[in-house]
């Protein structure tokens, strides 16, 4: 029964890849991005990621408190928002993004106006 149980996972393996798809047992890739926030700048450590699975690191290099939003540039999209991190600060989250443009920048008060914001390309 074990063989026949391989044998079948190796076929639907061997067809995912014939046909484009990914296997079952592929190890999924997860795209990184650092995003460093200082008074008053937002730096990201590459321009475009994978879609997919995205960790994000947000890290407050600044002297005030900041936070994240992401914002796909689509019609309908709702805002991913990042905790407030106080100087020194930092957060991991792990999103699920689709190809097209994110707009980043810190809710503070002016901050965004003061130029705390970005651009990621997800591919």
């Amino acid at each position: 029964m074990r063989s026949r149980v391989l044998a079948s996972a190796a076929l639907v393996a061997v067809a995912a890849t014939v046909v484009g798809l990914p296997a079952a047992n592929a190890s999924h890739q997860v795209s990184f991005v650092q995003v460093v926030q200082k008074e008053f700048t937002l730096t990201l450590s590459r321009p475009a990621v994978q879609r997919g699975t995205v960790s994000v690191e947000l890290v407050n290099f600044g002297m005030d408190a900041h936070d994240l939003i992401v914002l796909k540039k689509a019609p309908g999209a709702k805002p991913i928002a990042f905790k407030r991190l106080d100087p020194k600060g930092r957060a991991d989250r792990t999103l699920k993004l689709t190809p097209g443009r994110y707009s980043l920048w810190c809710s503070i008060a002016d901050h965004r106006s003061r130029g705390m914001r970005a651009t990621l390309v997800v591919r």
